[in-house]
């Protein structure tokens, strides 16, 4: 078996040595939509190991003739052609309803409050005045957390964790979900509201939904105009979660007391977020304002989540191709 892994840094040696148990493993860092198509078209692989952002496309099943496995350690599935691996048989492998396994992967859920406390209490801008030479405290008045309203929009296993860490915090938590069902799983002293009652309510808002067709533009104009004007937008999900016009033409106005952002529209693709596109640069303009905070996909990339996470579907391989117990020793 011919095996091709794009994320080489990701996969350590003793990751190495249990793939080596498929047969032949080539580990290449491709940069860019074409360079994986060249590699791809360069040996006839069996199983192709991804990552957000590199997109299993048409192109890429169409110079792989022989591809029996696509292996993503995501949940998500945007970067991949779903159809177009149904029709050529191809399986795919992912985190996608390993609930039990990913309840004990946090990074994203922490990283959710990272960025909120970095916001509300302005510690880049404070931090960046003190090397800076300055030792000030009047420009970084912040805001406390508790008695306020958390609202989670999406209780998924991360809306979980976040929703608990905001009990932690003493806030009084909202939950949400396009999925009703999945309200039912609420734990005592959480309130499963309305969506306009979440709007209205919450000081906080994360958001923790899937990027699904019903779950694209969410936070949509007229979602945005009932919120708070002094409430602060937290989003480490996926950013096409949002109208980024709508919320950026609030931030900008006022009409929003702030955001906090780890993904933007766009940028689960191989092509970088760029300064020079409309969007991003007034994102950038508001965070150099202070009115936004905004990190770069980073909310998963924890080390203890990068190994858990690969070392999961490794094993998840090698048990659909028949190979468990048959690793190297």
């Amino acid at each position: 078996m011919k095996v091709l892994v794009v994320e080489p840094d990701r996969y350590e040696a003793a990751l190495r040595e249990r793939l080596a148990a498929a047969g032949d493993v080539d580990y290449r860092a491709v940069a860019g939509q074409g360079a994986l198509v060249a590699a791809v078209k360069e040996r006839d692989y069996d199983a192709l190991f991804v990552r957000l952002g590199v997109a299993v496309d048409q192109a890429v099943l169409a110079a792989a003739p022989s591809l029996k496995w696509v292996i993503t350690p995501t949940t998500g599935h945007d970067h991949v052609d779903l159809e177009g691996l149904k029709a050529r048989g191809v399986e795919l492998i992912s985190l996608k309803g390993e609930t039990d396994f990913l309840d004990r992967i946090s990074s994203t859920a922490e990283h959710t409050w990272a960025v909120l406390l970095a916001l509300l209490r302005h510690v880049p801008a404070a931090h960046q005045d003190v090397l800076a030479g300055k030792w000030r405290r009047e420009p970084f008045l912040g805001r406390e957390l508790a008695g306020q309203t958390l609202g989670v929009a999406g209780y998924g296993r991360l809306g979980r964790m976040v929703a608990e860490y905001g009990k932690a915090f003493r806030m009084r938590v909202l939950i949400h979900d396009v999925a009703v069902a999945a309200l039912k799983r609420a734990t005592p002293g959480l309130e499963a509201v309305s969506a306009d009652e979440l709007l209205a309510s919450s000081d906080v808002l994360s958001l923790h939904l899937p990027l699904e067709p019903q779950t694209a533009g969410w936070l949509s104009r007229e979602r945005v105009a009932k919120l708070k004007r002094s409430a602060v937008l937290v989003n480490t999900a996926r950013g096409e979660l949002l109208d980024d016009v709508a919320v950026l033409d609030a931030l900008e106005s006022g009409a929003l007391g702030g955001a906090a952002v780890d993904v933007l529209s766009g940028d689960s693709r191989w092509e970088a977020v760029s300064a020079a596109d409309a969007t991003t640069a007034r994102w950038l303009a508001l965070a150099r304002a202070g009115r936004a905070l905004v990190t770069p996909h980073i909310g998963g990339y924890g080390a203890s989540a990068l190994h858990s996470t690969r070392e999961h579907v490794v094993n998840r391989f090698l048990e659909r191709a028949g190979l468990a117990g048959k690793e190297r020793r």
